[in-house]
C-alpha cells in the first residue's frame, strides 16, 4: 500500500489484528525445534502420542504449503504429508499466551475489541492523532512489542478507516503482514476482490450474489443499487453490505468480556529522564481519563502507567485495588507507587544506588494512563458490595 504521512490520514485509525496460525505458533512456543517443520493441532479427545483420529484446527505454514487446511480429516492430512507432526489441543496453554497479546494491544488502543483468541481490533484514532510517527511506524512498533514479549509469534494487521476494511486487510497479505488502506483509497483496494472476502458474507449469500445476481466482486457490489440488495436481503443485511462495498460502514469498535480498559496519553515537550516532570504529565491526564470514566459510569480496579522511550519501546507497570473504586482520588494515590516500577532518574534520592548512577536509560518521549478491569456501575450489586472504603484497600 502507498504509505501517506500520518497527518494525511483521514477518519478513523482502525487497526485488525491476527496472531497468524495462532494455536501452531503456540506449539513452536513450547517446543522451537518444530520451527520450519510441518505440524499441525488436531481436534481429537486422544493424547499428544496416540493421535489417530480427528480434524485439523490450525497447522503451520510448511503444513499449508502442502494443501493442508483446518478442518480437513486427519486422514486426509496425512496422505497430503505422512510425517505430519501431530499435537492435541491445548485450549489452556492458548489462552495463557492469547491473554499476554491481548494486554499489550490493549495499551495501544483508544478502544479494544477482542474479537476471539487470536484476532483484536483497536481504534486508535486519538492515541495516532497525539503522536508524530506514520500508521505504518506505530503498527510495526505493535508487530515487534508481540515479537519480542510472546515468544516469537507472528501478526499480521490491516489498518483503514472502517472494521469491515481493516479486517479485509489484515488478511491480504500472510504471514506477518501489513496492510494499510487509506480513506481514498478504499473503493479501489476493495474493487477487485471476491464478495465473499467481505467477513460475513456466507456461502449462502456468496451463492446467491454470484449465480443469480452476478455480482462476482466488492466493486460489483459497490455498484449494485441498494434497493436491489434490500429487495433481495432485507433491509439490514442488504443496507450493511452495500456500506461495506463502499467504505461506509460506521461499525464501532467495543469492548468485550474481561479485556476493558480506557486509556490516554501524551507527548512530551522534551524528553527527560526526570521523574517529578514524568510524575506531573500522567497527573495531567487524569481529569481527562476520571471524565471518561463518569461518562461510562465505570468503577475500576486496575491503574496503569505507559511510558515510551526515545527508540519507541514500550514498557508498562500496573497495581491493583481489591475493592473496585469509583473516586479519581484513586488514580491520583496510586500514580508515584507505579512510577517507582520503572527505571528513572530521581532527584528526590539522597544516595543514588550504584545500579540506578551506572545504568543509563533512554529518556521518555511520551506517557499514558490507563484504568482496566472495569464494571458497569450498573452491574454492581444493591447492597454496594464493590463500593470503595479505603485507600489502602488494595494488594
Amino acid at each position: 500500500m502507498d504509505m501517506d504521512d500520518k497527518k494525511q490520514w483521514r477518519g478513523k485509525a482502525i487497526l485488525h489484528v491476527d496472531i497468524n496460525s495462532f494455536y501452531s505458533s503456540c506449539e513452536e512456543i513450547k517446543d522451537p525445534s518444530l520451527k520450519g517443520k510441518p505440524h499441525a493441532v488436531i481436534m481429537t479427545p486422544q493424547d499428544n502420542n496416540s493421535i489417530t483420529k480427528g480434524a485439523v484446527t490450525t497447522c503451520s505454514y510448511e503444513a499449508k504449503k502442502l494443501g493442508i487446511k483446518s478442518a480437513m480429516p486427519l486422514y486426509k492430512a496425512l496422505e497430503l504429508c505422512p510425517n505430519l507432526i501431530l499435537h492435541s489441543v491445548d485450549k489452556k496453554f492458548y489462552e495463557k499466551i492469547s491473554n499476554e497479546v491481548m494486554k499489550i494491544l490493549e495499551d495501544y488502543a483508544d478502544i479494544f475489541e477482542q474479537a476471539s483468541i487470536d484476532e483484536a481490533y483497536l481504534d486508535c484514532t486519538i492515541k495516532m492523532s497525539n503522536i508524530n510517527i506514520t500508521v505504518e511506524e506505530y503498527a510495526q512498533e505493535i508487530k515487534k512489542s508481540i515479537k519480542e514479549k510472546c515468544g516469537g509469534l507472528l501478526t499480521s494487521i490491516g489498518i483503514a478507516p472502517t472494521k469491515s476494511v481493516a479486517k479485509i486487510a489484515s488478511d491480504y497479505q500472510k504471514p506477518d503482514g501489513l496492510t494499510i488502506v487509506h480513506f481514498n483509497a478504499l473503493k479501489d483496494f476493495l474493487s477487485r476482490l471476491d464478495v465473499e472476502t467481505i467477513s460475513g458474507i456466507g456461502i449462502k449469500t456468496q451463492k446467491i450474489l454470484k449465480e443469480q445476481m452476478n455480482i462476482k466482486t466488492i466493486g460489483q457490489l459497490s455498484n449494485t443499487d441498494v434497493q436491489l440488495l434490500i429487495e433481495r436481503f432485507g433491509k439490514k443485511i442488504g443496507t450493511w453490505m452495500w456500506q461495506v462495498a463502499n467504505g461506509l460502514d460506521n461499525e464501532p469498535v467495543l469492548p468485550r468480556g474481561n479485556h476493558i480498559s480506557l486509556s490516554n496519553e501524551s507527548t512530551l515537550e522534551f524528553v527527560t529522564e526526570d521523574k517529578e516532570i514524568i510524575k506531573q504529565a500522567l497527573y495531567e491526564l487524569i481529569d481527562e481519563l476520571y471524565e471518561r470514566i463518569k461518562n461510562n459510569k465505570y468503577q475500576f480496579r486496575t491503574v496503569g502507567i505507559k511510558l515510551m522511550r526515545t527508540d519507541f519501546s514500550i514498557e508498562t507497570r500496573e497495581k491493583s485495588y481489591i475493592k473496585y473504586q469509583s473516586e479519581k482520588k484513586s488514580i491520583e494515590y496510586i500514580i508515584e507507587e507505579i512510577l517507582g516500577k520503572f527505571n528513572l532518574e530521581d532527584n528526590n534520592l539522597i544516595v543514588p544506588s550504584k545500579k540506578i548512577k551506572n545504568t543509563k536509560f533512554l529518556p521518555i518521549r511520551k506517557v499514558g494512563l490507563k484504568v482496566s478491569n472495569l464494571t458497569a456501575i450498573e452491574k454492581s450489586s444493591k447492597d454496594n458490595e464493590y463500593k470503595q472504603k479505603t485507600l489502602l484497600d488494595y494488594c
